[in-house]
């Protein structure tokens, strides 16, 4: 049975507009869509460039990183390449084993790519990577604006705690050695607290 599972359990990775990687993505471009619509549902479904449709997605997402059980698409990570590979959108299908894919892949990825993280996602990394090791990948609030140069960023230790949003108020309760490496940025005239983690600068090949 174990050996099932394992054969059955699959990492695809489609990188770049090769012919053979845009065919991986039309392959599964249905079932990736409706994952991220779903897991980012609390917020309207997946929005931003490149999202504006499934088609979209496969014209200008660089890379897709899917893990599939029994062919059933479990979950999946987006990539885009600024400034390295950055993730720029993360879902599961709501399952058991959509879950532990995305905790493999959010270990074995903060070496490889780096992405802004908050709310369950940001809670997520806290809890999987122990904060000794955890802070190494940490990427300070300033380096965060040189990298983002249109985008406003404000570090958060220079803002009133009243006025943080409460995902913020919330998770710097429960781990205050955060504060120094969050930040605020504006998103669509909304402040939004974020922490950047991995390694910028490892490029999408």
């Amino acid at each position: 049975m174990l050996v099932e599972q394992i054969i059955n359990e699959r990492y695809i990775n489609a990188v770049g507009f090769t012919d053979q990687a845009q065919s991986i993505k039309m392959k599964y471009r249905d079932a990736v869509w409706d994952i991220l619509q779903k897991s980012y549902a609390s917020i309207g479904g997946i929005k931003g460039a490149g999202f504006e449709s499934p088609d979209d997605m496969v014209k200008s997402i660089p890379m897709w990183k899917i893990a599939t059980r029994g062919g059933q698409v479990r979950a999946v990570i987006m990539y885009k390449d600024k400034s390295g590979r950055k993730s720029v959108a993360v879902g599961t299908d709501g399952s058991s084993e959509g879950a532990a894919f995305i905790d493999g892949m959010f270990r074995n990825e903060i070496s490889r790519s780096y992405g802004e993280k908050s709310k369950a996602a940001l809670g997520k990394m806290l809890k999987l990577i122990p904060w000794p090791v955890l802070k190494n990948y940490i990427v300070s609030p300033e380096r965060v604006a040189e990298m983002m140069p249109e985008d406003r960023i404000i570090p958060l230790v220079g803002v009133d705690p009243k006025e943080w949003p409460a995902d913020a108020a919330m998770t710097l309760e429960r781990f205050p050695h955060l504060k120094p490496y969050g930040y605020l940025r504006d998103i669509g005239g909304d402040l939004v607290f974020k922490v950047m983690l991995g390694t910028p600068g490892q490029h999408i090949r």
